[in-house]
């Protein structure tokens, strides 16, 4: 349990969760969450393996929100957001306000839907190299079927490879996401867990893949980021709500 003077973690999510405040108020508190749980006990090994729930729903749902914020917040568009630790099909309803919103750029209230395009080895990665301080990377992670342990050899890529791996994770959340009913005006933030860092024409090129796919969806704009480098890029359909 993380403490700040009297206060736990689970009561500081309860100050975020179901209120309405200003983005930038929002990133503030998120962001200073993670530097305390960072700081703190164990502090490191928790956000490697998020196995409690405030870990958990800071790297992978409050942290993608923020990221967003920080990227739509600015003169012309002024933004309130409100966070819901819930099972609604969405987990943040954002109000725009300014200039932006007056000419009917952006609409005055949006819902938002946090998810991740992430190896299916990636939670063995981080308990690798949790355990044994390295990792050779998420495809040469696997349990060893006679010790049960968690191994890690080298994999050797090839050309664009890795990049267009990772494009087809991005294109099946988007796909998946794509057939679930969400709510008038819903934008979704894919949070991109990238395991090695990608150069600029790297990035350009996974998304350039994405884009030839075509994927029919009525969300109002996908934004995908990955904090090795800070990439981000917005994806607009052709289908809009």
């Amino acid at each position: 349990m993380l403490y700040r003077k009297g206060l736990n973690a689970v009561t500081e999510l309860e100050d975020i969760n179901d209120h309405l405040m200003d983005g930038l108020e929002f990133c503030q508190k998120i962001y200073g969450l993670f530097e305390k749980v960072r700081c703190g006990p164990n502090g490191v090994e928790r956000l490697r393996l998020r196995k409690a729930k405030m870990d958990k729903k800071l790297i992978e749902e409050l942290i993608p929100i923020a990221r967003y914020i920080q990227m739509r917040y600015g003169h012309g568009r002024k933004i309130r957001v409100r966070w819901v630790d819930g099972n609604q099909n969405y987990d943040a309803s954002l109000l725009s306000s300014g200039y932006l919103v007056e000419k009917q750029f952006v609409p005055k209230r949006q819902y938002l839907e946090v998810t991740a395009a992430v190896h299916s080895n990636d939670h063995l990665a981080r308990f690798h190299l949790n355990k044994e301080g390295f990792v050779f990377g998420v495809r040469g992670v696997e349990i060893d079927r006679k010790t049960k342990k968690i191994v890690s050899r080298p994999h050797v890529y090839t050309n664009w490879e890795v990049h267009d791996e990772f494009a087809e994770l991005i294109k099946k959340r988007i796909e998946k996401k794509a057939n679930i009913k969400y709510p008038q005006d819903t934008l979704i933030v894919i949070q991109c867990m990238l395991d090695m860092p990608f150069a600029d024409y790297e990035w350009e090129h996974m998304i350039k893949e994405v884009r030839k796919a075509e994927i029919g969806h009525t969300f109002r704009e996908i934004f995908l980021f990955e904090t090795n480098f800070n990439h981000f890029t917005t994806l607009y359909g052709d289908k809009q709500q």
